[in-house]
């Protein structure tokens, strides 16, 4: 994975005089089950964050058994930040989607899972020096996109299927 990160690590002091009244766009990992960022300013943030971009994919480091992998859309023209909860991929070059779906299949949540520290469930927390080293079925963007058609249609038809369950 390490190999196909384009991810540079730059942080934001929100609580800095010159950035409390700035308003952010927050990807924070309570934020994920809701899939919109909160929309705060910094005198609202209480540490230093990681600068995120559109299309960036997150992968919760935190407790990885929930399988959190988030697709920055940006919903605002506000700062985009991120906790340290997360890892973070970016790349231009490969079809962010395709890696949202990679990141949340079981093969990869076993490598996740297979590499955490702390105690019990609801404590561990996946080792980013770890998920680097995993290897990514990467295939050529074209068929990325044709992976994540595939995929995106059989969503549809099972949510027309629960639609007609209803």
């Amino acid at each position: 994975m390490d190999d196909i990160n384009d991810f540079q690590s730059y942080t934001e002091n929100p609580m800095l005089k010159e950035n409390k009244n700035r308003v952010y766009e927050l990807y924070s990992v309570p934020c994920f089950e809701v899939r919109h960022p909160e929309i705060v300013t910094g005198s609202e943030i209480g540490s230093t964050k990681v600068l995120v971009k559109k299309d960036d994919v997150l992968i919760s480091k935190i407790n990885p058994h929930l399988n959190r992998v988030w697709r920055v859309p940006q919903f605002t023209e506000h700062r985009m930040i991120a906790s340290s909860e997360w890892v973070i991929i970016r790349n231009s070059r490969l079809n962010p989607q395709y890696l949202v779906y990679v990141l949340q299949s079981n093969y990869f949540l076993n490598k996740m899972l297979s590499n955490t520290s702390g105690v019990g469930g609801s404590l561990t927390r996946a080792k980013p020096y770890e998920v680097k080293k995993y290897e990514l079925p990467i295939p050529p963007l074209n068929e990325q996109s044709r992976i994540v058609s595939k995929i995106e249609e059989l969503f549809s038809t099972l949510d027309q299927m629960e639609q007609n369950l209803i």
